[in-house]
């Protein structure tokens, strides 16, 4: 097993990715990293401020083995996917990109967090400052899943890369997200264009 300072050093920004397909577990080993519950009290794999949890997981699946091309929510008290959109929506995804980001629709997989932006804001409204508080320690929740995530990846071998680069309304049509539900990031992940699996 690779020691975490070896895996903090190998991780990085794959843009080129196989046309292999990724194992269930692989994807099932992600998303409990970046939300699982690890504690009797409910807590999870990253702190949320107030155990709040507004981050929402969706799961876009391209390229997953013993998994149908389809969109899936995770539910961390299970630890399943239910069905969100009944196809693959990679391609929309890449087109509400800024820029050209092929590797979106390359990728086996993508898995996008989003967050209840309303509660948070609510949440901590008393805070200052006031109303941007909330939505501040959402976007520090998202980006210790992401991290989590990538260093997940990264010692399975997986290729990943994070994507905050997107149209916001065109991305929540395409993810079918009603507000105050809004996407922050997209992890792309896949096994290496240059890795034989």
């Amino acid at each position: 097993m690779a020691s975490f300072e070896h895996t903090v050093r190998s991780r990085y920004s794959c843009r080129d990715f196989s046309p292999q397909t990724v194992p269930r577990a692989l994807l099932d080993r992600l998303l409990e990293t970046a939300q699982g519950i690890t504690h009797a009290d409910g807590k999870r794999s990253v702190p949320s401020a107030s155990s709040l949890y507004p981050l929402k997981l969706l799961a876009i699946a391209g390229r997953i083995r013993d998994l149908d091309a389809a969109t899936y929510t995770f539910d961390p008290e299970s630890c399943r996917l239910e069905t969100h959109l009944d196809h693959d929506i990679r391609e929309a995804l890449q087109h509400a990109a800024l820029e050209d980001q092929p590797w979106i629709g390359q990728a086996a997989g993508i898995i996008t967090i989003c967050a209840d932006i309303g509660a948070a804001t609510q949440t901590f409204s008393d805070q200052p400052p006031y109303g941007s508080r909330g939505q501040r320690y959402a976007w520090i929740e998202a980006g210790a899943a992401a991290q989590n995530m990538q260093l997940q990846a990264t010692a399975a071998g997986l290729g990943s890369v994070l994507v905050a680069g997107f149209r916001d309304e065109a991305t929540a049509e395409a993810l079918a997200l009603a507000a105050p539900i809004t996407p922050l990031v997209h992890l792309c992940f896949g096994w290496p264009a240059l890795t034989q699996n």
